[in-house]
């Protein structure tokens, strides 16, 4: 456990961003490494998710924790459909000592680069960052219940704060990899920003 993880993971971030550039991502990033976001926006964006939990139920029915790639893509529209700038980050996660997704800039440039159709799951984690040290993760929970121990509750739960919070809290430390869209749009559609132009109606 680090004493203060936030600084490092908006530095992973911002190296995040600058590496999805370099590999020809050129949406705009939407969120800003270096954003202050406050506390409020993080609970409107609780607030938010809660009454819509029920139209993320429907997307994904039944267990949660291999379905990153469905509820980020699912939050990302909801969130930006309703003023809140967010994004897809792309990464791995250390759970303790374990690393969760084996993940690795290497791999991931490779998936984008690969000219051979998806076959299997992707070896990525994907979660929603408001920008700064926030983290909006649906999935991960789920599969700390399954795997970890963790109380059943977490089935129920959806990780909305910091990354600080959560290696103090759980001994977790997420790392972006990449950032934005365009990697599930190349790799393994829908382009979440589809389902984003379908939400606000064009």
């Amino acid at each position: 456990m680090v004493e203060n993880y936030s600084p490092i993971y908006v530095k992973k971030l911002a190296e995040a961003i600058d590496q999805s550039s370099k590999l020809g991502f050129t949406r705009p990033p939407i969120i800003a490494a270096g954003a202050q976001i406050q506390d409020d926006v993080l609970r409107a964006t609780s607030k938010l998710l809660g009454h819509l939990s029920a139209t993320l139920a429907l997307a994904v029915p039944g267990y949660w924790g291999n379905s990153c790639q469905t509820l980020s893509t699912n939050i990302f529209a909801m969130l930006n459909t309703h003023g809140i700038d967010a994004n897809i980050v792309l990464g791995n996660v250390i759970i303790s000592t374990t690393d969760e997704f084996e993940v690795t800039l290497e791999s991931l440039q490779a998936e984008v680069n690969s000219t051979v159709e998806l076959g299997e799951v992707q070896q990525v984690h994907a979660w929603i960052s408001l920008g700064g040290d926030t983290i909006v993760d649906a999935a991960l929970p789920p599969r700390l219940a399954r795997y970890y121990k963790a109380p059943q509750h977490f089935n129920d739960m959806m990780f909305i704060g910091r990354a600080g919070e959560f290696n103090v809290k759980y001994n977790i430390q997420y790392q972006p990899i990449l950032v934005g869209t365009e990697f599930f749009a190349r790799t393994n559609p829908p382009d979440p920003m589809e389902l984003l132009k379908l939400m606000r109606g064009r």
